[in-house]
């Protein structure tokens, strides 16, 4: 009688349990599917809605919704630093001598800096935080002449949104779905150990003919799997083993 060998899917990683049990659930196909025993049915649907969610939660670990928010503002503050810098160059130029030196000074800031939008995000932040709290330290008189405000209060409005939303990035992928991953994979792993036992019980109670395509293509996949980890192993040993 047929039947399907036994494969320790809790040995293999992550990706290669998933990709496994994704090849099982193709084979389903294979089972009866012309008024399917009971039994068979309720394995079948479990072993899918079960490795179902273990695909969602997988897609839900490789994605965190919140980089898009941060990309977002720092293209919001890198604008805003530009529009400030730029507004100051030509500021410079002035007709008014006292309207165009303090226009210098107030430049000088942003030069003494440098163009932070060139730099990784933690650097930017970085130099916006000195360079806003410089500006912060004008004479309020210079910045009234310049109509400075509106510029510096956007800049700051611009860099505390990046900083909320790096925040919020890293709140999100410290509650990466690690545990939603292992939970799921353990469901996945059980309703697929009681898929196999479901199958292999109604081999011996109706004979094998029925069960015989999807047997022998899950235990040519195990035959397989079974191989590739030992080929692994093999390897791990042999970089262990210390150098002659």
């Amino acid at each position: 009688m047929k039947k399907i060998l036994t494969l320790n899917v809790k040995q293999l990683r992550t990706e290669e349990c998933f990709g496994y049990l994704k090849q099982v659930k193709a084979e389903t196909a294979n089972l009866p599917n012309e008024e399917p025993p009971a039994a068979q049915t309720a394995a079948v649907n479990t072993f899918e809605s079960a490795y179902n969610a273990f695909d969602d939660a997988l897609k839900a670990s490789a994605v965190n919704p919140a980089t898009a928010t941060v990309t977002t503002t720092d293209d919001g503050r890198d604008a805003s630093w530009r529009g400030a810098n730029n507004y100051l160059a030509a500021m410079c130029a002035h007709p008014y001598p006292d309207i165009s030196s303090i226009a210098v000074e107030v430049k000088s800031l942003f030069d003494k800096y440098g163009d932070p939008t060139k730099l990784a995000q933690t650097e930017e932040s970085g130099v916006l935080h000195n360079l806003l709290q410089d500006l912060d330290a004008l004479d309020a008189s210079k910045r009234t002449s310049l109509n400075l405000g509106v510029w510096i209060a956007d800049l700051k409005a611009k860099e505390e949104a990046f900083l909320a939303a790096v925040a919020e990035r890293t709140e999100a992928d410290a509650a990466r779905q690690v545990g939603i991953v292992k939970e799921t994979r353990t469901a996945a792993e059980a309703a697929y150990r009681s898929l196999v036992d479901t199958v292999n019980a109604l081999a011996m109670i109706n004979g094998d003919a029925d069960y015989a395509t999807f047997i022998d293509h899950v235990n040519a996949m195990i035959e397989r799997q079974k191989a590739i980890s030992k080929a692994r192993s093999t390897r791990a040993k042999k970089e262990d083993e210390p150098a002659e």
